[in-house]
């Protein structure tokens, strides 16, 4: 794979997990989404790794340079309170393109390293462990990094970020 700046361990950690899977018999099928600048589409900036990993749908995404997104994205500054109304609207069309009302949308995010992270999106039926993946995309990794990373300065370290969409509530947990 051509490597557009992209740190090479990132990359090195997803093939041996990869093959790890594919030796224990698990189902994988990756596809790659490349987030390209919006004024020069030569200008990667992130990858968006899409693994499907026995019908569950994990996304990586890789970014070029950490935080080097953020301003084309529009986060950049945005204080925390700003980046939750964002995040809720996000998660709001998500959640409405489901079309599965009594659900609730959740997502996660852990990151990998310091220019990468897993996000992981399913709806799970309110009060029941029954659920199925959502797909989600570099947006979410985007804004949970940020808000992460604003949550870090104010109240310490956490490495996983979950959001719960419920009735048009977003709720947050930072675990470490």
């Amino acid at each position: 794979m051509n490597n557009p700046g992209i740190d090479l361990e990132i990359w090195k950690q997803l093939r041996k997990k990869w093959s790890d899977l594919d030796a224990s018999g698990h189902k994988l099928k990756i596809d790659f989404k490349l987030i390209a600048h919006p004024n020069d589409e030569n200008n990667i900036l992130a990858i968006d790794v899409i693994q499907n990993i026995d019908h569950e749908l994990i996304t990586e995404t890789v970014e070029r340079n950490s935080g080097e997104a953020d301003t084309m994205l529009g986060i950049a500054g945005l204080s925390a309170e700003r980046l939750i109304d964002v995040y809720k609207e996000i998660m709001h069309q998500l959640h409405r393109q489901a079309k599965q009302k009594d659900t609730d949308l959740i997502v996660t995010m852990s990151p990998t390293s310091l220019t990468s992270g897993d996000v992981r999106g399913y709806l799970q039926k309110s009060n029941s462990d029954v659920r199925s993946s959502a797909p989600v995309n570099y947006q979410h990794y985007y804004i949970l990094k940020a808000l992460r990373r604003k949550m870090t300065q104010d109240v310490g370290v956490s490495s996983k970020v979950k959001a719960v969409y419920r009735s048009d509530n977003l709720e947050f947990y930072f675990e470490s």
